[in-house]
């Protein structure tokens, strides 16, 4: 009765929105879905093979055209369970405001026991200038999504976001965000998650200010589920002076609701826009250069709090072809999972991505 219910009021709210692409409803059952991504899971365990769920990756209608067919067999090649892509905004139609797209419906019908449906993310301008209020608006659209029922994740939520290497190269400065997290469309995220609990991936540079707003509402939402992306990248350390290990610490062991992703840099990545210093802090620095090893503190933290990260890769558009781009990013998960206890690879690599889906530990089919 209550997906009936949430089915029309979904349908009444952009009844009276604008919408550049015809709404594409994902009607397979959330118990059906769950067992076809159950059962890929097992496939892996079954052969041996760890198995990745990629909760942090967003998906252009236009590289996915480009280039998913051949990305399906490469995710059995490479472990790839799920990804959840988030999507982005629908083409100009010439209407005002946010145009909710549509396109990650599409392959989750396609593929329904690879790909989760994610809501688009906030890296759009209407979120970016923060507004709300109106149908229209980007937030309400996002509120009025994920009260429907069908989306197990939400996000990739552009919060505090540098420029990336290509960005600063372009001089895209829009993408150079710093909102407030504690700001009234923050909040209206924070309190969607924790009255639906569905979890959402934030772009938070870990700043001193970016923290303190961070630890103010992960105290007043405890029950939402917050996954913080590209853990350990500090871009401008002078900026970041607070983000260490015992930092860290404090804050996995103060706040439950609190989660990290592992989409971040491989070693020896260097940060154009600052000079060209290394922008990871998690590896091991020998002469000067970092190596493939993480550093004895950050992998004590990975151990210690293991069932608190996930994966991710960051795909996205901007990047390099879908393959190739999986292809490494998977090859750094991996690594960063190999000096880890067993136990903790698996938490890191699908449990905690499972647990946080569905709301219940894994159980074998």
């Amino acid at each position: 009765m209550f997906k009936l219910i949430a089915a029309a009021v979904l349908a009444a709210f952009f009844a009276a929105t604008a919408h550049a692409e015809t709404p594409v409803a994902v009607d397979i059952p959330r118990a059906m879905l769950q067992a076809g991504w159950q059962a890929r899971i097992q496939s892996f365990l079954d052969r041996d093979v760890t198995p990745i769920i990629d909760l942090e990756s967003s998906l252009p209608r236009a590289e996915g055209t480009r280039y998913l067919a051949d990305f399906l067999p490469l995710m059995d090649r490479l472990g790839i369970a799920l990804v959840a892509f988030d999507g982005y905004q629908a083409p100009q139609d010439g209407s005002n405001g946010y145009r909710w797209g549509y396109y990650i419906h599409e392959i989750v019908k396609a593929h329904p026991g690879r790909f989760i449906l994610a809501t688009n993310g906030g890296t759009n301008p209407n979120w970016l200038q923060q507004k709300g209020g109106k149908p229209s608006d980007f937030i309400d659209q996002t509120e009025a999504q994920a009260r429907s029922g069908t989306y197990p994740i939400m996000g990739e939520f552009d919060v505090r976001h540098y420029l990336s290497g290509h960005q600063c190269k372009a001089n895209q400065e829009e993408r150079d965000a710093d909102l407030p997290l504690d700001g009234p469309n923050g909040r209206r995220l924070f309190k969607l998650s924790a009255e639906t609990g569905i979890a959402f991936v934030i772009h938070l540079e870990p700043e001193d200010a970016s923290l303190t707003a961070l630890e103010k509402m992960l105290a007043a939402y405890p029950d939402a589920k917050v996954i913080v992306a590209h853990f350990g990248q500090l871009r401008f350390p002078e900026k970041q002076r607070q983000f260490k290990p015992e930092y860290v610490r404090h804050m996995l062991s103060s706040y439950p609701n609190l989660h990290y992703d592992l989409s971040t840099g491989n070693p020896g990545r260097t940060y154009e826009c600052n000079g060209g210093r290394f922008d990871t802090v998690i590896w091991d620095n020998e002469g000067g250069r970092q190596v493939d090893r993480l550093t004895p503190d950050y992998r004590a933290i990975l151990t210690d709090f293991s069932t608190r990260f996930v994966a991710g890769t960051d795909y996205g558009g901007g990047r390099s072809p879908l393959t190739q781009f999986m292809n490494d990013q998977i090859s750094n998960l991996r690594l960063i999972l190999r000096d880890l206890p067993p136990e903790a690879q698996q938490d890191i690599a699908w449990r905690n991505a499972w647990r946080l889906l569905t709301g219940n530990d894994w159980a074998a089919p």
